[in-house]
């Protein structure tokens, strides 16, 4: 007789409650992550469904290193459709995912431990809700949370359509143990449909497809033709899935790709790092990049075959990319082996600064003392404290799970992501699909030392308990590192084994820098509130008697003496060109400029703020924030001596035919023209380049120029040529401040542009282009 399940609201309480406090978790971390703009790949995916999102199809990919699965491109280009470019309804969109995952985890987790464990699959939602990853990344641009919830459901989908076996703890069968089935024939669906929609997420996730067949067919093989019509179906329904994308992506990129080319740029970068003893991405770049017409970019002298040469189309350069990445592998297999084998281990262990962590600058004292122990805690430690018991807790299913066929397919799973890592390169976020399942493996391990202590030392007296027990140990140690702390190096030498523990770089060491960092970043603050309200006196006294930076330690006096005028003292007070210039010292250098400016020195201004390190960092930013230029009724933007008077723009350009230098500028981007009130109207021109403008984004609404926070005036961005256009600004006081504010539609341009990029704050961000400005003065009416 079928047992059948009735609703129990009360049963189900302990997950409500785990959803409810994961949810303010991560509201509460909405708007707080201490961004510094985009990181890893998150500026490609923007870019990528900007142009899907305003019709223009996949093609920001053609002129990319490689292409893409289209699911997550698709996924943010619906929601830069119905809500525009504001981000925060991906954030929305990507928690609740996040929560659906949870809910997920714990079905998971109910139908893999034995009955009497009931606490377990709590227990695994509330380690997924409360882990860092888990709440930190549906901020991110990135597809781990869209991922790793269609894999989840994949799985479950999966699991449900096969029967456990009745084991349980005490060797009775108690009822309904294995939770609920699907029927065997609508799981395959979802199964097929959801691992189908994985792939074309991720496209590895295609290797993953002939295993859940293997798996299908073995654990149905005492009805071997049943067993084979299932794997038919799903196979079927997850080539329903991706094949229409395959003939798309094969048609627009000019031959057969299955799902992206990703995996065959990975497949060269992890080829050269081997051949070379060495991880580096120019030779992979390069190697890439000189297949594109006009890019006018070197191949590297050093490659395995003949470079290709200019290639016509993505389907082209992933064949050349193949071919290369291969040869080198053969070439020195021996390398490949020994860097997949440190890469495998580099699985296990902590990269603190990784890009998706969003700790770059810690050393500045920029992140919150709060960011910095959730990381510690609920990242790193709870990632090591799980390691032992979900190891151990893979021996304890293994034997006592009702669901034995559910426990292989995870097992596969687990085995399958940790083996592919390390033949490309191992990252942080790669451990991200194998953490749901560590968690309930440890929580399995976890409620029976609690409940059981006894079976679950059984479980270890075994074979295979012992040899479980044995990895845990050793994976714990690796990602642990506590032997970090005897490695013999150079002294004031970074540490090559640490992870968790260890000297620097180890989670460990960093958190205490950060934290003891944190006073430099809050005076520096205080010292910029000072600067810029004029308390001369405020700034002083944090600068003699706080704690500041070292830019701020370095230049404060010479920024105090520049805000009072006193500019030859403040050129006496900072480096010597040469010294700036052999450093690369970006501020340094600017406010060497400035003053030079400001005492009329133009050349000498001109060649402090144009060496190559300045224009890639292109400090407009800080220039605005840290200087006090000075008065000027002309901005000629590009034109070197535009720093402190500009905001919201980017690199300048120069049209060497036309004399003329550029800069294209964002929306609510500002101009300052110090001191150029006066009591009287004036005439404010704009001198603009309308040329930029996408002809098929056109017409384009007005450029607003707003004083004040009202508009005064507009003037159209896509003219399609040099025009000149005139507002008048209405009678303030005289000498005031005339800070200009413009707002307007913006554009993301193509991926050459994307690629060009240069400096380390530039690169990967996302460039909204609104009007290209080659200058603005400010003149009377008189």
């Amino acid at each position: 007789m079928q047992h059948r399940s009735t609703w129990r609201p009360g049963a189900y309480l302990p997950l409500l409650m785990v959803l409810a406090v994961s949810a303010l978790f991560r509201v509460a971390l909405w708007d707080a992550l201490p961004r510094q703009g985009l990181v890893s790949d998150e500026g490609e995916y923007l870019s990528a469904a900007w142009w899907l999102a305003h019709g223009r199809g996949f093609n920001w990919h053609q002129e990319y290193l490689w292409t893409r699965a289209p699911l997550y491109p698709l996924f943010l280009a619906a929601h830069l459709h119905f809500f525009g470019d504001d981000l925060r309804a991906i954030i929305v969109t990507q928690t609740a995912l996040s929560l659906v995952l949870i809910v997920l985890i714990y079905a998971l987790a109910r139908t893999l431990v034995p009955p009497e464990l009931k606490a377990a699959p709590t227990l695994a939602a509330a380690l997924a809700g409360i882990s860092m990853p888990f709440a930190a990344y549906p901020q991110l641009f990135l597809s781990e949370t869209l991922y790793i919830t269609l894999v989840s459901g994949g799985i479950l989908a999966l699991v449900a359509v096969r029967p456990g076996n009745a084991r349980s703890l005490s060797e009775t069968p108690p009822s309904n143990q294995a939770g609920r089935t699907l029927p065997p024939r609508r799981g395959l669906i979802i199964a097929g449909a959801l691992f189908g929609l994985a792939t074309l997420t991720r496209s590895q996730t295609l290797l993953f497809l002939p295993v859940i067949a293997g798996w299908l067919a073995y654990t149905g093989r005492h009805a071997l033709r049943h067993a084979l019509l299932q794997t038919l179906l799903f196979l079927s329904i997850a080539v329903l899935v991706i094949a229409p994308w395959t003939v798309y992506n094969s048609r627009i990129y000019g031959g057969l790709i299955l799902v992206d080319t990703s995996g065959a740029f990975n497949l060269l970068l992890g080829a050269w790092s081997a051949h070379d003893g060495t991880r580096r991405d120019a030779p992979t770049r390069d190697f890439v990049l000189a297949m594109f017409p006009n890019r006018r970019v070197t191949a590297p002298a050093d490659t395995c075959l003949p470079h290709p040469g200019v290639q016509p189309d993505q389907a082209a350069r992933q064949a050349a990319m193949v071919r290369e990445g291969l040869c080198l592998i053969l070439d020195r297999p021996l390398a490949f082996v020994h860097k997949s084998l440190v890469e495998f281990i580099d699985l296990f262990r902590i990269n603190y600064t990784g890009a998706e962590r969003l700790t770059d600058g810690f050393s500045t004292g920029r992140l919150p003392v709060w960011y910095v122990a959730l990381l510690f805690l609920l990242d790193d430690t709870l990632y090591v404290l799980a390691l032992l018991p979900g190891v151990i807790g893979w021996a304890v299913v293994r034997r006592l799970s009702p669901t034995p066929d559910a426990v292989a397919l995870i097992g596969l799973w687990l085995i399958f992501n940790i083996a592919l890592a390390p033949l490309l390169f191992a990252i942080n976020r790669f451990r991200m699909p194998l953490l749901p399942f560590l968690f309930i493996l440890a929580a399995v391990t976890i409620t029976m030392l609690l409940r059981n202590r006894a079976c679950l030392y059984d479980v270890l007296r075994t074979r295979y308990g012992i040899a479980c027990g044995a990895l845990a140990g050793l994976l714990t140690l690796v990602a642990a590192a506590p032997y970090a702390y005897l490695e013999p190096r150079p002294h004031g030498s970074d540490s090559q084994w640490a992870s968790y523990l260890g000297p620097y770089p180890s989670s460990l060491a960093i958190t205490g820098i950060a934290i003891e960092a944190r006073p430099r970043a809050l005076d520096d603050a205080r010292f910029l509130a000072a600067l810029q309200t004029g308390n001369i006196a405020a700034a002083e006294t944090i600068l003699y008697n706080g704690t500041p930076g070292r830019d701020t330690a370095r230049l404060g006096a010479a920024l105090i003496a520049a805000h009072q005028g006193r500019y030859d003292e403040a050129l006496a007070l900072i480096p010597p060109p040469d010294v700036l210039a052999a450093t690369g010292d970006v501020p340094g250098s600017v406010l060497r400029g400035d003053l030079l400016r400001s005492i009329g020195d133009e050349a000498g201004a001109r060649a402090a703020l144009t060496p190559r390190y300045v224009d890639a960092a292109n400090p407009v930013e800080w220039a605005w924030n840290w200087l006090r230029p000075a008065p000027t009724r002309t901005i000629d933007l590009g034109g070197n001596l535009d720093l402190g008077y500009i905001r919201g723009c980017y690199p300048g350009e120069g049209d060497v035919a036309e004399r003329r230098t550029y800069r294209w500028c964002t929306n609510g981007a500002l101009l300052r023209f110090p001191g150029a009130g006066r009591a009287h109207s004036q005439r404010l021109t704009f001198m603009v380049d309308g040329r930029g403008w996408p002809s098929d984004l056109r017409p384009v609404p007005p450029v607003r120029v707003l004083l004040d926070g009202n508009e005064i005036g507009a003037f159209p961005p896509d003219v399609g040529e040099m025009r000149t256009f005139e507002v008048t600004l209405p009678p303030m006081s005289e000498g005031a401040d005339v800070v200009i504010e413009l707002r307007g539609p913006t554009f993301v341009p193509d991926a050459a542009r994307y690629l060009s990029q240069q400096g380390e704050a530039a690169v990967g961000q996302v460039h909204r282009l609104m009007v290209r400005l080659d200058r603005v003065e400010v003149s009377s009416y008189r």
